[in-house]
């Protein structure tokens, strides 16, 4: 758009090697200017967002939070210029990276093509033949680059092809060698003056290729290791790290670091999304290996939508769910309200004791319900004692959070909580179940067809090397297996389509209303057996042959599948152990974590804001409840004689309640374990079926494990009577 930018500008080699590896129309100059214009852009969009923020109130919000105009400063502007860096820097590294990502996707592609390449070259020893069948059958940019070349030895852009193919070779070389390194020695297998000898090169070049994958591919999972340390850190350690830093850095900082709203910004949008980009950026350059069948909606095996089988009948799932909901709201509300409490020979047993309320918690140290009211007992008894009513009511504030966050006074509604987190589990669990199981179930059927399917050609290919003609081979394939799923669904249809309705191989096979292969999802079974009905037509001989060499194919593409699976299995076996036990016990210590360090911190505000408790909380005596010696006596074992601190009492009571911060890291341990679940799964294979599967499974045990550790961890300090 603005070439005038960018005069003058030159390529670096990196970059230059990048845009040709790439083949974009893309000179310096224009490169150069879409980077000083993203800069330009980004700027303006940040002054934009920046006087915005003053208009719409948004500088005074961030003041209110804070406390501190020139802090509010500092919070609006370090985000803007991370916006600008962030834009600047995916422009200027864009090349680099798509250079990159290729060269990853060249990991699974080039056996593949360089299979293909073979196939072709045993069977006929033709150069631009194996060319033309590697680009049609063949997958990324390999193929098409492929398909470049010939168009350009069309064109007249080069004599030969060979010349084609070095400069491919070339352009690749610095980015796969093992692509390099395969295609010239193809090209060296033509000078051969045997067969013998050209078949000893070609299988010598795949077995290198092989090789070489593997090398590569182990180097992959080897760097897994530290993206998952990361993802660790991210997602389990800093949110317990936090909860102990931000109510020391409100002390420090007399500014409340840990309000619900500030909890919240950062742990369910901040680290969720620095973790969700972070897994997605791993993945991106995870190898493209196997392709699972894809499960249209519409597919005949499926049930109709939202049904879900229930022994030999189908429901409805959306009534199913609405029955769920309803029977755990009324369980969760009567459990909140009235617990488990037995009453034998006129003694109560307390299985579970309901959830306690201030009401209740008040009254067991006779004091009224509206005790810490703004014009309740508290204040009016401070005052009427002489102090002065600004100062009773930061004194309040201060004794009303300190009350409460008492373990014995706790009245955080654990059994609703628990309940709707339960409940909440069961739903995602049923929706997102019933709504892939099946399409999972079809995945599974058609993969043991594949691999049925690699293991027949042999059988076809063999009956066909005999000079019998292809329905006789399918027949005899049909019949040599008989428990396979793919000898009736494909081979024995496809011989009754030819006998029975007089269909030729090709319909038999494909047509869209009788065709063996309607409704089958398989890339791989559609294109071996477009690949046999096109061989058939140049004899049955040839047709053998390319059987043969593409069962190998297929096995080798399933070595390297096999082979990235193996290697990354160790890292997704501990991300998913990570995911599904680790965090929920760590975030549900943490819960337990975040009272006592608040405790500590009240204690350490009373005694250096206030002067110490000698008038306020040692007066709310709770002997007199059988629960202690006083209500000051449990908060001075928590206290400290650091009198530096100057938190302002009215910062410290608007601090996360334990009811708060329970609910907000119940909902961040939801998307934790999303997160990771869904990138442990793509990371084993790239299925979006599997990968909801397991997030519907592991998330209620998850949240399980999350509702045990909470009550682990409050029975420990004191939480639950």
């Amino acid at each position: 758009m603005f070439p005038s930018l960018g005069k003058g500008a030159k390529f670096s080699q990196k970059y230059k090697e990048a845009v040709d590896f790439l083949n974009w129309n893309l000179t310096p100059e224009e490169f150069s200017a879409a980077i000083k214009f993203s800069m330009i852009a980004s700027v303006f969009f940040a002054f934009i967002l920046f006087v915005l923020s003053f208009v719409f109130g948004v500088f005074d919000l961030i003041v209110g939070f804070i406390g501190d105009p020139l802090m509010a400063y500092f919070y609006l502007f370090v985000p803007l210029i991370l916006v600008v860096y962030v834009a600047v820097n995916f422009v200027q590294k864009f090349p680099l990276n798509e250079a990159k990502l290729e060269q990853v996707r060249s990991l699974t592609y080039v056996p593949e093509i360089m299979g293909y390449m073979i196939m072709s070259m045993k069977l006929v020893p033709n150069l631009e033949k194996a060319v033309e069948f590697a680009a049609l059958h063949g997958r990324g940019k390999i193929s098409e680059d492929f398909k470049r070349v010939i168009w350009n030895v069309e064109l007249g852009i080069y004599k030969t092809l060979s010349e084609g193919l070095d400069d491919m070779a070339y352009s690749w070389g610095k980015f796969s060698s093992e692509f390099k390194t395969s295609l010239m020695m193809i090209r060296a297998s033509v000078l051969e003056d045997t067969e013998a000898k050209r078949y000893q090169i070609l299988d010598k070049t795949m077995e290198q290729t092989l090789e070489s994958i593997k090398n590569k591919m182990e180097q992959y999972a080897r760097e897994l290791s530290q993206p998952t340390v990361v993802l660790f850190y991210l997602g389990v350690l800093l949110p317990l790290i936090l909860i102990i830093v931000l109510p020391i850095g409100s002390a420090f900082s007399g500014q409340g670091l840990a309000k619900p709203e500030i909890l919240i910004f950062i742990y369910n949008f901040l680290i969720p999304a620095a973790t969700l980009l972070f897994a997605l950026n791993v993945l991106r350059n995870r190898p493209p290996t196997y392709e699972p069948p894809i499960i249209p909606d519409d597919h005949p095996s499926l049930p109709k939508k939202f049904q879900m089988q229930l022994g030999k009948n189908f429901v409805d799932l959306r009534i199913v769910m609405l029955a769920v909901l309803i029977l755990g709201s009324l369980g969760t509300a009567f459990f909140h309200f009235n617990g488990i409490v037995f009453d034998l020979d006129g003694e109560k047993t307390i299985i579970l004791a309901p959830d306690r309320t201030p009401e209740f918690v008040l009254e067991r140290v006779n004091k009224p319900a509206d005790w810490f009211d703004e014009d309740g007992g508290n204040i009016q008894q401070k005052t009427s004692r002489g102090i002065v009513l600004e100062r009773a009511v930061k004194q309040n504030s201060l004794e009303k959070t300190m009350f409460f966050m008492i373990p014995e006074n706790d009245t955080t509604p654990y059994n609703l909580i628990f309940g709707s987190l339960i409940t909440f589990a069961f739903l995602f669990f049923i929706y997102f179940n019933f709504t892939n199981v099946y399409k999972r179930k079809i995945q599974e059927e058609t993969m043991v067809m594949e691999s049925e399917f690699k293991d027949s050609l042999y059988v076809i290919a063999s009956r066909m090397g005999e000079n019998k003609p292809i329905e006789e081979a399918l027949r005899h394939a049909q019949n040599f297996l008989p428990d396979y799923v793919i000898s009736q669904k494909i081979f024995g249809k496809t011989v009754d389509n030819i006998n029975l309705l007089g269909m030729p191989l090709s319909n038999a096979v494909f047509d869209p209303n009788y065709g063996s292969l309607k409704n089958n999802p398989s890339n791989i079974i559609q294109s071996s057996m477009k690949l046999l009905v096109d061989s058939v037509k140049m004899g049955v001989e040839v047709s053998a042959r390319t059987l043969m060499s593409l069962s190998m194919q297929l096995n080798n593409s399933e070595k390297v599948n096999k082979m990235l699976s193996i290697l990354v299995k160790d890292i997704t076996s501990t991300m998913t152990t990570m995911a599904v036990f680790i965090a929920p016990i760590v975030l549900g210590i943490t819960t337990a974590l975040q009272k006592i360090v608040t405790v500590s911190m009240g204690s350490i505000v009373s005694s250096g804001s206030l002067g110490g408790l000698d008038d306020g909380l040692g007066n709310l005596d709770l002997g007199s409840a059988g629960v202690g010696s006083g209500l000051g006596e449990q908060i001075s074992a928590f206290s400290s004689s650091v009198s530096s601190f100057k938190m302002d009492p009215e910062v410290f009571a608007s601090l996360v309640s334990p009811a708060q911060f329970t609910l907000i890291i119940a909902l961040y341990v939801i998307e934790v374990v999303v997160i990771l679940t869904y990138f442990t799964s793509k990371l084993e294979e790239d299925n979006d079926v599997l990968a909801l599967l397991r997030i519907a499974k592991a998330l209620p045990i998850a949240l399980i494990v999350f509702v045990i550790s909470i009550i682990a961890a409050n029975t420990v300090v004191g939480g639950f009577a």
